[in-house]
This record gives structure tokens, sequence and C-alpha cells, in this order.
């Protein structure tokens, strides 16, 4: 892979795996890693991808091993600075906090496949060829989510009315 190519790479691809890698790691600095490493993967590989969706697809799958990886090394922080961590915490508009807070409470694998279904556009069954999971599950895993998002945002929607 020439240079260029992994900057079209990372043009392309790079929010993608870096929110898939937040989802699942919670840390924005441990995020950041995941996604050097999954284009550091890339360059190495010399595996042609037919289509730009199977790139995608190899490209979040190496992103997800990656990031379970890092949760089982011992060497993770734990602690991100005070001041770093209120700027990173913001959602991009104040309107969806609510839902950002709501989804941020979630546990790992509905967080993630509500991110993947929702923003990334994937079906039940491409999420679970993803995450290693049977797509009975994931749609399990998608309806838990829905409903602890119903729950979460009508409190929170009914503590803003008080």
């Amino acid at each position: 892979m020439e240079p260029w190519e992994l900057e079209e790479t990372a043009a392309r691809y790079g929010d993608s795996i870096y929110r898939v890698a937040l989802q699942y790691t919670r840390q924005p600095a441990d995020a950041e890693d995941v996604l050097q490493e999954v284009l550091l993967e890339r360059y190495r590989t010399e595996q042609a991808f037919g289509t730009p969706e199977h790139e995608r697809r190899w490209l979040l799958r190496v992103a997800v091993n990656k990031s379970r990886n890092l949760l089982r090394a011992g060497r993770r922080r734990r602690t991100v600075p005070l001041d770093e961590a209120a700027a990173l915490s913001a959602p991009p508009e104040p309107s969806f906090r609510a839902l950002y807070d709501a989804v941020l409470a979630l546990p790992r694998n509905q967080r993630l496949t509500v991110d993947l279904y929702y923003y990334e556009g994937y079906s039940t069954e491409e999420i679970g060829a993803l995450l290693g999971a049977r797509p009975a599950t994931v749609r399990t895993w998608l309806r838990r989510a829905r409903l602890k998002l119903k729950t979460l945002l009508k409190e929170a929607w009914s503590d803003d009315e008080l």
C-alpha cells in the first residue's frame, strides 16, 4: 500500500474506526491508539479488497479486535485529567446531551450495537459478523438498548420539566 492510499483510507474511514473504538473503550486516548493501530495494520497488510464496503468492514472488525485486546491488557490508562475530561465528554450540540448521556450509560455491547446500527447503517446480520455474535443476539442487544434508552430519556425529559 502506498502512503497516499493510507491517507485516503484514513480520511474515508477514520471517523468510523474512531467511533467504534470510543464506544468500545470509552476513553478518547485509547480510541486514538486503536485508530492508529488499525491504520498501521491496514498499511502492513497486502490484502486487496474487492469493494470499499469490504475494506470498511475489515477495518471495523480489526478495530473491534484491537479494542478488545486493549481492554484485556493491564496497561490501559484508567484516568484522564479533569480539564481534559470536561472537554471530551461533551457532545457536539447541547440539545443531544440527554441522548449522549443515555447512550453512554448502556452496556458496551448495546452501546456498540446502537452506534453500528443507527450511525454506521449496518444490519443486525452485519453487526453480528463484526462483533462475533449471532444476529438474534444483536437484535436482543438492540431491543434492550432501545428499551433502556426510552426509560433513561423519559426520566431525563421529566427532570428537565420540573
